[in-house]
């Protein structure tokens, strides 16, 4: 007997969002023709079902392949001012501030650039769904003990030790429409570099998350 091949979770992830995409189509258009049925109370929690699951299914894929890693040098100077930018409209609408500073010289670390830009959106879009009008969100970027730490803090609302001791666990969730995979995959990403991340909170006050990367050595860098 030949055996079955196991399915990576990221291929039955993938075979799962094709169809959620064609029901999501579908009822859009169905809403375009038939107006009347978007009067149903019904129908925009059916519309965020579909998107949640949707985006259940994409983060359990990033999950599976978040330990999984493409190395390249990365200028992390201009790395974290491409991905502020990219915040740039949201946080002009919502009335927030979000500034990097850096305090290091150094300018290379060595990684894969889209799942550690996987981290960062994920902290940012974390900060600026826990803060308000007016907070701000502050990268800060330094380098110690041959590492390279990046702050990401923010003065929003903050989280009590209950919260914190779970917040890296799977499917552990305090939002309403969260999956809970965002911080384990942040984690595994972290741990996959050899680096570590870790936070700090407390009510009222906001939260901080410290990544620590391992500095590229001088002379791989110089080979790259």
């Amino acid at each position: 007997m030949h055996e079955q091949p196991v399915l990576s979770l990221s291929t039955i992830s993938h075979e799962l969002r094709n169809p959620l995409t064609l029901i999501h189509s579908t009822l859009q258009l169905i809403g375009n023709h038939y107006p009347e049925v978007t009067n149903d109370p019904l129908w925009p929690q059916l519309l965020l079902d579909i998107n949640y699951m949707s985006q259940l299914l994409s983060e359990l894929s990033s999950l599976n392949s978040s330990q999984t890693l493409h190395y390249s040098q990365i200028d992390i100077r201009q790395f974290l001012t491409n991905i502020v930018s990219s915040f740039y409209s949201t946080t002009q609408s919502q009335t927030k501030e979000l500034s990097l500073n850096f305090e290091t010289d150094e300018k290379f670390i060595m990684g894969d650039s889209l799942k550690i830009r996987e981290v960062f959106i994920n902290l940012i879009k974390n900060a600026l769904e826990a803060t308000q009008s007016g907070d701000q969100i502050v990268i800060d970027v330094k380098s110690r003990w041959n590492r390279l730490v990046v702050t990401v803090s923010d003065s929003g609302s903050g989280m009590d030790g209950c919260r914190l001791s779970t917040i890296f666990e799977p499917f552990v969730t305090y939002k309403s429409d969260g999956t809970g995979l965002g911080l384990t995959i942040v984690k595994n990403i972290m741990n996959a570099h050899g680096g570590a991340v870790q936070v700090y909170s407390k009510p009222g006050i906001g939260t901080k998350f410290i990544l620590i990367f391992p500095l590229t050595p001088a002379e791989k860098a110089a080979d790259m």
